[in-house]
């Protein structure tokens, strides 16, 4: 044993001196710091945009909207229908009544939202019903829309939410919504009313829209039985995924913590760090991925090519415990890496973007919603990922000792990681049979598949769909059954030929 380790103490020296390790460690620093910078960058654009937007006289936008329209309604050439001429009154007055009462039709809460969707719309029916002669309804419509506009010149956002309230049970009371439908809504309204979103407008916040909007769709979903966004039958496993996604949503809504990404914008400094993180995470896991191709691609071949092999030859080390050594060495690199590029990457993260906006990870057990702490989670996220790294590793150590070449098994190895996912996606869009899930590449990306917590539901059903809905389990049993086949491949080459 006292030999094994002697051998694995020289290897470990031996990789660590080259020039190569040197500068691959060099460039997991540069992109770390690289995805501080785009993550800072990409903050900063977005804070550009949203200051742009806070800078624009809305006044004179929306006047404009209105002199382009009385412009429209004016002009006979144009021979308006009715239906056209109705939309540009109702138009002119949600306009007009916002500049009155210094309403940002550009912001996105509650006043611009109901001035945009319930008042234009009744609006543009008290139109209609006067184009018709149909006073009584004109009537009760003209009733909804000044009482509307009370609500939003007194602020009274509850006052709105309660009058959501009474229509949606009047609504159900005439037989017009199904009971599922009922719940479900007043469900949303009470989440409303509860964390008041929407109330005011902040950009920070713009988030809990989105998480309204998801758990909106996935109440939906467990009402009717069928997935709003792949509108698939849900089964026993996706109506508990759906179940769980709910709570998750749910409890970062009590916690005020925000997911990653909104939509296209980072929307606060919490979900800034998500997206580094996320940033930093894909850089960590390319860069770490080219260094343990080359470490182990020119394990074997480069010592063949140096003649440096013989010297092993001549000691009385088994070459099973050679080869075994430089495995050993190479998979232990790639855990000291991945774990002290984690901590770095949290370090890295703090200084820029504040410790206390690094959220942990969510997830539910038995019921109840768990937070993983940050800086473990971070860890074990990366230790995930570093098993798609150790697979390419192995490949690239057999192809090393079978080919002899270095360059041989570090370009295929680096041509295998960069484009077999990409061209399983193309497969995938063709073939449809099960037997593709057996293929290795579809049988990668883990991390995105066990960690969903922090994307939306529609991204993970969009993965799950890719990935034909593969289990993890049976995953890690083809990529363990593809990693000993190249391992006994190896081993029973290195074994056989000559090595000399």
């Amino acid at each position: 044993m006292s030999k094994f380790f002697k051998l694995c103490s020289c290897e470990f020296t031996k990789i660590m001196k080259k020039k190569s390790t040197k500068v691959m460690f060099f460039v997991l620093v540069l992109a770390l710091l690289a995805s501080a910078g785009i993550t800072a960058l990409t903050k900063k654009v977005t804070d550009y945009s949203d200051e742009e937007i806070d800078k624009l006289d809305y006044k004179s936008k929306l006047q404009a909207e209105i002199d382009s329209s009385k412009h429209e309604l004016s002009d006979n050439t144009n021979n308006l229908d009715e239906s056209t001429k109705n939309e540009l009154l109702a138009r002119i007055d949600i306009y007009q009544f916002a500049i009155d009462n210094e309403i940002n039709m550009y912001q996105t809460y509650w006043k611009s939202n109901v001035l945009f969707s319930d008042v234009f719309t009744c609006q543009e029916g008290v139109y209609k019903c006067k184009s018709l002669g149909q006073e009584n309804e004109e009537k009760n419509l003209q009733e909804k829309v000044d009482k509307m506009c009370d609500y939003i010149k007194n602020d009274n956002f509850n006052g709105y939410i309660n009058y959501q309230k009474e229509n949606l049970k009047k609504s159900f009371d005439a037989g017009e919504i199904a009971q599922e439908n009922y719940d479900v809504q007043l469900y949303i309204l009470n989440l409303k009313e509860k964390y008041e979103i929407g109330k005011s407008f902040n950009k920070d916040e713009v988030w809990k829209n989105g998480i309204l909007e998801e758990i909106d769709s996935l109440k939906v979903s467990l009402a009717t039985g069928i997935d709003q966004t792949s509108f698939k039958s849900l089964t026993e496993k996706t109506y508990k995924k759906t179940e769980n996604r709910i709570k998750i949503d749910e409890y970062r809504l009590e916690h005020n913590m925000a997911p990653s990404i909104t939509g296209d914008k980072i929307t606060s400094l919490g979900s800034t760090r998500k997206v580094f993180d996320y940033i930093s995470g894909s850089f960590i896991q390319f860069v770490l991925t080219i260094m343990m191709v080359i470490i182990a691609g020119t394990s074997i071949s480069s010592e063949i090519s140096k003649g440096t092999i013989k010297f092993w030859s001549c000691t009385p080390c088994k070459r099973w415990k050679i080869l075994l050594s430089k495995l050993v060495v190479s998979t232990l690199i790639l855990v000291i890496c991945t774990v002290i590029i984690s901590l770095f990457s949290t370090i890295i993260g703090n200084i820029f973007f504040g410790a206390k906006n690094a959220q942990g990870y969510l997830f539910v057990s038995n019921g109840n919603v768990h937070e993983i702490n940050y800086v473990l989670f971070s860890i074990v996220y990366n230790l995930v990922g570093a098993i798609e790294i150790f697979v390419f590793m192995v490949f690239a150590l057999m192809l090393s000792t079978v080919a002899r070449n270095s360059a041989v098994s570090v370009g295929l190895s680096i041509a295998a990681y960069l484009g077999g996912s990409t061209i399983m996606q193309v497969v995938n869009m063709f073939v449809k049979s099960d037997w593709i899930k057996f293929i290795p590449f579809n049988n990668l990306s883990l991390t995105d598949r066990i960690f969903t917590g922090d994307i939306s539901y529609s991204t993970s059903t969009m993965i799950s769909g890719i990935t034909g809905n593969i289990p993890i389990g049976f995953s890690f049993a083809v990529l363990g059954i593809c990693v000993f086949l190249m391992i006994v491949t190896m081993f029973d080459s290195f074994r056989k030929r000559d090595i000399a």
